[in-house]
């Protein structure tokens, strides 16, 4: 599962329009929009944008692991 989250890693920082985009991720205290990738079955990898179009990855976790991935970026 790492060489697939890293495939990703290295597909964003070519292209960010390279990848698909499952869904974007609402949160009560962050307005900041987050994007969730799905890779390697159930691998979750969570991104945003910043202002100079750079990718920020924020999380990188499993479905087993996405309640605590979201608190976490919740908090940021």
């Amino acid at each position: 599962m790492q060489i697939k989250a890293e495939e990703m890693i290295h597909k964003m920082d070519i292209d960010s329009s390279l990848v698909k985009i499952k869904r974007k991720v609402l949160l009560k205290k962050n307005p900041e929009a987050v994007f969730e990738i799905t890779f390697s079955y159930n691998g979750r990898l969570y991104f945003s944008k910043g202002k100079d179009g750079k990718v920020n990855i924020l999380s990188i976790g499993t479905k087993n692991t996405q309640e605590k991935d979201l608190a976490f970026i919740d908090s940021l």
